[in-house]
């Protein structure tokens, strides 16, 4: 791993900044404004225009899909992407396999970016401030009236941004160090206590990487590592990984917190502590593993443990000792345990005491550098805390500051009321907006100019320490907007002396320039192949480090001062208390304005468009109130007011409120929707870390005598006993899988659904084991096969479009808990369809591949089929939906745009089915095994989902078909489905299995 100069980095260093003096940067500037004045000025018009090639480039072939490999990072981590790209325009997102930490997955987040690339509420052009409002104006004004406030700030001048790591960064730090300005990166969902735990246990400002695929038991201390929490792309597959039973493997996860988030429900075991106690339990399972397994460090930590005593934590946690006891006793005999600090939702005035208690339970146990691993976790990039954060509000305030450069972030929504940091920013004298969206921050700028999209822009993102990801743009801008990096190139200070062109993409390929092996060539070559793999592997060594470099450097060791750490005298505070938390959806607030987000239904709740109050049903029947009643919470903060949604999976003494929803701005989709629960935050923070404190604050509930119907899309809660979502214990499922002998080749005969002359029969294997409800699959559909968003008020009446739903239904264990069930539904593909027959004109029919094919131009509207359908997965279009420009720009042209009065469903994305048939055709073969990969199997971070040709005894989906634990829904109707399930195995004792016939 060397660079052309015949040296480089070591295995596991920090990659090499590209360094430059004060005056080089300066020579850069020097022909800066000339440089940014000349980059993208906007799309031509030529909408009214067809025009050929006259040379078409080598790239690109009309009417086939290109892809651009880039990276993104749209919520708490990277992911690498392909951008599928038909006649110059993104069509859809998928995920890059050679992108190694979600190897090639992505969110319902990740997957909604499109949308925001499209968002007609984007800003498209310069604005200036005029009055109450904006009018729009030239680039040349705003960039000179941007380089006269950077040059005379009349104050301290600010560049506030969000996180941001490689050349992006090095550009950030020179720029502010030409321009005398100081840098402030703002992330509302920071991990300060993480890394201060980390400091105060091991001296190492670091994020570790928690490998849960490594681990037989996961105890998560209020984590939300399939949401939110640090990477739950990667965590989610690390987590599948190992809940795999038929690999011999199935972990067990427990779940610490006063509300069952979406990894709560997913969890065998919900300890129901109380809110701000996460620290003491942690403290109390790590004395009695002490006491189990003795040790070195155990004895090293007896006096800090010593006063956490089981019945010590237990009277603070409303925990039985017992409880604690056994979990202690359990993680002592596990073979690889790993613990999970606190998320979001869980991080209280004690964040740091929380992370540090869990980092002893992690020493304790042995997790620290087995299943807690060091020197290669993930790189967020180091963000301000929030008591940073509010040291700038004050000084905003006192007209400290003159002008502030906002880029990134949105601190005017995402931070509480009660902070005043609106306020503040009114108070200095030019605030300008390189964002994309009128946001709330943007909102109050005297300009805007607007930065393209992360799609449209060059950039990189550094993923490991030695492992950077390139971004490149995918399209042409689509507005008259500029990169960011060349905004801020045109308006620094100018130097006296000419130099290179003064561009970002020349200085990000400077940056890249140091991280070039010895003898690859030419630069120009080099970066070449960089840009087409997505950047993923630069160096040759990046990536993981070797096997004996890890295990040297994988476990650091306690310092002397960890073990004689004092927590702070913190307990829970009695009353009711208010748990905000942070959605798939939403994250916090920036998918609020994309109706794919807005029509996603929350897993654990199943509500859309809206926000909402979780009580418990005991709380609710004090009040009086009932699911859709509105209620008030207040605090000392402030007030909101809500839709009461009645909840198992929370304490009595708690109040939960989801986070991203109440924007005054951004955009139609988002503003004046739902509240914001950060009102009632008081701006508390954690002294150590200087973490925000979002759990912990009192809350008093009213009710207000109205009511305000929450649409639901969920129906009943169970499956009433019919086997739909089936469920079995891990001896069970076992047994099952030993017992259980088939020859595949007898599938062959069992695929009969299909014309016996066809080669094919397309089936689908879904496992309801791995699957965790995050909506993935969902969005990618939407964005696949051009599904319009309805709204609320047509959800609430059950008139959605999506052709795939996640249904949740709880199943009641034997100590009086529950489980979820997280179950994908789509058309079953039935070999004997009920909705074929009663068609009037033929528009439903079987095709020769065994696929119910659905004809919009002979469908007339009759619902019949929909009717006749048992899985009630056929949607009807009550109107023709609009697309807006420019997001009629996203539609997919391989798939038709449906109309009133037509009826549609899921086909098993027969666009890809064709195309792949016809690759194979052309080459004189048959469709090979993974070659086709539908929208909904390709972005699963579990691998949840397995489509193939059911009549290739070989394949993997016949595999899972023929598997002990596979089952059809509904089987009794001998509907014959091509879509098989296999149960969720889970460690609790189940009520009812409802799997006696684990076969077919």
């Amino acid at each position: 791993m060397k660079n052309g100069n015949g040296s480089g980095p070591k295995p596991g260093t920090d990659m090499p900044k590209p360094e430059a003096t004060r005056r080089e940067f300066l020579k850069v500037l020097g022909v800066a404004g000339a440089g940014a004045a000349a980059v993208s000025c906007g799309p031509p018009d030529t909408a009214d225009k067809l025009i050929p090639y006259l040379v078409q480039p080598d790239e690109i072939i009309p009417g086939t899909n290109t892809l651009y490999a880039t990276a993104l990072r749209a919520g708490a981590e990277p992911v690498g992407v392909h951008a599928v790209v038909r006649d110059g325009r993104i069509i859809k997102l998928e995920g890059d396999p050679d992108f190694e930490p979600t190897r090639g997955r992505l969110s319902a987040l990740d997957q909604s970016v499109l949308q925001d690339l499209y968002d007609p509420d984007r800003v498209t052009r310069p604005r200036r401030r005029e009055g109450d409002g904006f009018v729009e104006a030239s680039w040349d004004d705003g960039l000179e009236a941007a380089k006269a406030a950077v040059a005379r700030p009349e104050g301290a001048l600010v560049l506030l941004t969000g996180p941001v790591t490689g050349a992006t960064a090095d550009l950030m730090q020179q720029w502010a160090a030409a321009a005398g300005a100081e840098h402030v990166v703002y992330e509302p969902f920071g991990l300060e206590a993480l890394r201060t735990a980390n400091v105060i246990a091991f001296g190492r400002n670091e994020i570790p990487s928690y490998e849960l695929d490594r681990a037989d038991l996961i105890v998560s201390f209020g984590a939300d590592f399939l949401e939110t929490w640090l990477a739950p792309v990667e965590l989610a597959g690390r987590f599948a990984r190992a809940r795999d039973i038929e690999s011999g493997q199935h972990a067990k996860l427990a779940y610490i917190g006063p509300r069952r988030s979406l990894t709560g429900t997913n969890a065998d075991e919900w300890v129901p502590a109380k809110a701000g106690s996460e620290a003491l339990v942690a403290l109390g399972v790590a004395r009695v593993v002490a006491a189990e397994n003795g040790g070195p460090i155990a004895a090293r930590l007896a006096t800090l443990l010593a006063p956490y005593s089981p019945g010590v934590v237990a009277d603070a946690s409303g925990i039985p000792a017992e409880r604690i006891e056994a979990l202690g006793r359990e993680m002592a005999a596990a073979r690889a345990p790993v613990a999970l600090p606190p998320g979001v939702a869980a991080q209280g005035a004690d964040a740091t005491d929380a992370h540090f208690a869990v980092t002893v339970l992690n020493a304790v146990v042995g997790a620290i550098g087995n299943t807690v691993r060091f020197s290669e976790g993930p790189i967020r990039g180091e963000a301000s805390s929030y008591s940073d954060m509010a040291e700038l509000t004050r000084r905003m305030t006192q007209g400290e500051i003159g002008t502030v450069i906002v880029s990134g972030c949105n601190p005017v929504y995402s931070m509480p009321a009660a902070g005043g940091f609106a306020q503040a920013l009114g108070q200095v004298s030019t605030v300008i907006s390189l964002a994309t969206h009128m946001d709330e921050t943007a909102s109050g700028a005297g300009w805007i100019l607007p930065a393209h999209h992360a799609l449209e822009a060059w950039g990189d993102i550094e993923v490991r320490p030695s492992w950077r990801a390139l971004a490149q743009p995918a399209m042409q801008p689509l507005f008259d907007t500029r990169q960011m990096e060349d905004i801020l190139l045109g308006i620094a200070p100018e130097g006296s002396e000419t130099g290179p062109a003064g561009d970002f993409k020349t200085f990000l390929q400077d940056s890249w320039r140091a991280l070039q092996p010895s003898g690859s060539g030419s630069f120009e070559r080099w970066w070449r192949r960089a840009v087409q793999a997505g950047g993923a592997r630069p160096i040759p060594a990046a990536g993981r480090l070797s096997g004996q470099a890890q295990a040297q450097d994988a476990g650091p060791e306690l310092l002397e001062a960890a073990t004689n750490y004092r927590f702070a005298a913190v307990s829970p505070s009695d009353g009711t208390q208010l748990v905000v938390s942070p959605t798939v959806q939403m994250y916090d607030g920036r998918g609020a304005n994309r109706s794919w987000m807005q029509e996603l239904p929350d897993p654990v709740t199943r509500i859309v468009w809206n926000s909402w109050v979780e009580l418990h049903p005991d709380t609710a029947e004090e009040l009086g109130v009932r699911t859709g009643d509105v209620v008030e919470v207040s605090s000392a903060s402030g007030s909101v007011q809500a839709s009461v949604y009645i909840y198992r999976g929370i304490r009595p003494d708690t109040v939960g409120i989801p986070l991203g929803q109440g924007h005054t701005a951004y955009g139609r989709h988002a503003a004046g929707r739902g509240v914001n629960a950060l009102d009632l935050l008081a701006g508390d923070s954690d002294a150590r870390s200087g973490a925000l404190a979002f759990s912990g604050t009192p809350v008093q509930i009213r009710a207000t005598g109205e009511r305000s119907p929450l649409a639901v899309m969920q129906g009943s809660d169970t499956d009433l006993g019919r086997e739909i979502a089936e469920i079995m214990g891990v001896a069970e499922a076992r047994t099952a899988i030993r017992e259980h002998h088939v020859d595949l080749s007898e599938l062959v005969k069992e695929a009969y659904d299909s014309d016996p002359k066809s080669p094919y029969r397309w089936g689908m294997s879904v496992d309801l084991n791995a699957c965790t409800g995050c909506g993935a699959c969902v969005t990618a559909c939407y964005a696949e096969n051009n599904i319009p968003a309805v709204g609320e008020a047509l959800c609430a009446q059950g008139r959605e479009m999506s052709w795939m739903q996640i249904e949740r239904f709880y199943e009641e264990t034997n100590d009086g808990d529950f489980q979820t069930v997280y179950q994908p539904v789509m058309c079953q593909q039935c070999g004997d369809a009920p909705c074929e027959p009663v068609c009037p004109v033929y528009a439903t029919y079987h095709t020769p591949e065994g696929l119910n094919a659905q004809i919009y131009n002979r469908c007339v509207g009759t619902r019949y089929c929909a009717n006749n359908c048992p899985y009630k997965v056929r949607r009807f279009n009550w109107y023709t939906y609009e697309f807006p420009y420019p997001l009629n720009l996203q539609l997919n042209p391989d798939v038709t745009v449906r109309e009133t009065g037509v009826m549609e469903k899921c086909s098993f994305c027969v666009q890809r089915i064709n195309r792949a048939k016809n690759e194979a055709k052309r080459e004189g073969r048959l469709v090979a095994d993974g070659e086709i990969v539908t929208a909904c199997m390709q972005t699963c971070p579990t691998h949840a989902i397995t489509f193939g040709n059911l009549k290739d005894p070989e394949s993997e989906v016949s595999r899972k078909a023929k598997s002990a634990l596979s089952y059809h829904v509904l089987d009794e109707l001998n509907t014959r489905p091509a879509v098989t399930y296999r149960p969720k195995v889970t460690h609790a004792e189940v009520a009812a299995s409802g799997h006696e016939d684990a076969g077919h």
